[in-house]
């Protein structure tokens, strides 16, 4: 599962570290799920909800079948594979945006690609996320 706030920093020390920190490091980075299914409707309100850092949708029954990013904060990473047949599309949760793109329209991911998305800014003050992409080729 992601964690829902990044991982605080470490305090340099020889002592015990919190454990729920530790696992929160561990989710972000290990977590994953598969055989994820788009949701046929394409629109964002229903979209299917990406739960992990590494996630592979394997049914994309239609073209712009849909998927949604956790609310980005600096540092998140997901990796996210498209395995099914048909082009989708990725929304940014809330206001999120992906590549500068409007929240409310989404990127395309192809069928048969992998991408990874990075979250580099948050605005403090609106709280909304900047998402930045790399697709495979």
């Amino acid at each position: 599962m992601i964690p829902s706030t990044p991982v605080p920093s470490f305090t340099p020390t020889v002592g015990l570290q919190d454990g729920s920190v530790l696992q929160k490091f561990s989710d972000q980075l290990y977590g994953s799920e598969y055989g994820l299914t788009a949701q046929a409707d394409g629109s964002k309100a229903n979209a299917t909800r990406i739960n992990a850092c590494n996630s592979v949708v394997t049914t994309v029954a239609g073209a712009a079948d849909s998927v949604l990013l956790p609310p980005g904060y600096v540092g998140l990473e997901i990796f996210l594979v498209n395995a099914g047949v048909n082009s989708m599309q990725v929304f940014g949760s809330g206001s999120d945006t992906i590549n500068g793109v409007a929240t409310g329209t989404g990127v395309a991911h192809g069928n048969g690609l992998s991408g990874i998305y990075r979250c580099l800014n948050r605005n403090p003050t609106t709280g909304v996320a900047e998402w930045f992409r790399v697709l495979s080729a």
